[in-house]
């Protein structure tokens, strides 16, 4: 089938998605081509391109975007990095789709239900058009982030960071979504807990914020708490598609917690 016939049938589950300012676009490639075969993935690193091309892969879905940053001017190394990338799939035929504010908010299959779940404390229903969510819960603040760190292992991530008293019991919490953890748009849920990415905080200002008014915060990395979306879109895409081939490529994140010594 045409690489646009999925690429519309993705567009048409995002009713919650404003079309006229989306990150979902193509990054490179042609959508006419035909493929038999599909790669999706947090992000098409160097070695996710490698593995389509050694598997005879011409189509990817991204859920992030794989040339770092949209600037006009960007820095030397970036300009240099996103050429070679998009060399290297007009070499091998390869097309990119970004697949994000679709991905992120699919229910049951998505980003922010897989994480809840991948969790396993009983999140409240999100609202579709949220990456935000939250639980009545009666658990310590180290109960939390073990099932958080327990959650993420299995995507790359050895341990998660904790800012507050471990030994505090919790009884309202909120989380979000990879970079869609904005500490301030989840304050409506009064939570004394949230959990997010550290691509969603800073620790100048919503770290301070959060020590400043006793919420307590589980950290992990984007890619741990979103790649679980990104292996369910493999088994939606089976089920819509069954005689197209969907492989989950491994983007290489992978990281290691390395504890002082004293």
């Amino acid at each position: 089938m045409k690489i646009q016939e999925i690429i519309n049938h993705l567009t048409q589950q995002g009713t919650w998605v404003n079309w006229n300012k989306t990150r979902d676009v193509i990054l490179t490639g042609r959508t006419e081509r035909e493929v038999d075969s599909v790669g999706v993935c947090w992000v098409a690193t160097r070695e996710v391109l490698q593995q389509a091309k050694d598997l005879g892969i011409h189509f990817i879905i991204s859920h992030e975007n794989m040339l770092y940053e949209e600037s006009t001017s960007p820095y030397k190394a970036i300009y240099e990095a996103r050429n070679e990338k998009l060399s290297f799939c007009r070499e091998n035929d390869i097309t990119v789709y970004r697949c994000h504010d679709v991905w992120d908010m699919m229910p049951v299959y998505g980003v922010s239900d897989v994480w809840a779940r991948d969790i396993g404390i009983s999140f409240e229903p999100r609202v579709v058009s949220s990456y935000n969510r939250y639980a009545v819960v009666d658990l310590t603040v180290e109960e939390i982030a073990q099932k958080v760190a327990d959650a993420v292992k299995k995507y790359g991530q050895d341990g998660v960071q904790v800012v507050g008293d471990l030994n505090r019991r919790i009884t309202r919490m909120a989380m979000g979504t990879g970079a869609a953890t904005n500490v301030f748009s989840m304050l409506h849920y009064q939570p004394e807990l949230v959990i997010v990415s550290e691509d969603g905080i800073n620790s100048w200002i919503a770290m301070q914020y959060c020590i400043d008014h006793n919420i307590a915060m589980v950290i992990c990395n984007h890619a741990a708490c979103e790649i679980g979306g990104l292996k369910e879109m493999a088994v939606y895409l089976k089920q819509v598609f069954p005689h197209l081939e969907v492989t989950h490529l491994y983007e290489g994140y992978h990281l290691h917690t390395v504890q002082g010594k004293q």
